[in-house]
């Protein structure tokens, strides 16, 4: 698993690896912590992209197998709702780590 994780394909769509953890007792790490997050921030947009791109492939392969097969467009389907998951989590930490009082 962590050869996965270090691999490209893994950074390409999850963008954990760029953030550090702020959920430390000492004061300034966590402070340092936050202000790694909030410069790496602005890298969120771009995966957001991706993510968007993903989703809409999958949608546009449901609705083509639905038009085939109605039963091979589930994968596609689900795969477009997880997708979009990740796309609302993306927006909910862009939005909090622009915040001023975080």
């Amino acid at each position: 698993m962590d050869n996965f994780q270090s691999s490209v394909l893994f950074r390409y769509f999850f963008f954990q690896w760029l953030f550090h953890d702020a959920n430390v007792n000492e004061l300034y790490q966590r402070a340092a912590a936050i202000a790694h997050n909030k410069a790496q921030r602005h890298y969120l947009l771009i995966y957001l992209r991706r993510w968007i791109a993903l989703t809409m492939l999958m949608l546009f392969l449901g609705i083509m197998l639905e038009q085939m097969y109605a039963l091979a467009c589930v994968f596609f389907y689900t795969t477009a709702a997880l997708c979009a998951c990740t796309i609302c989590n993306i927006a909910v930490a862009w939005v909090f780590l622009g915040q001023k009082n975080l």
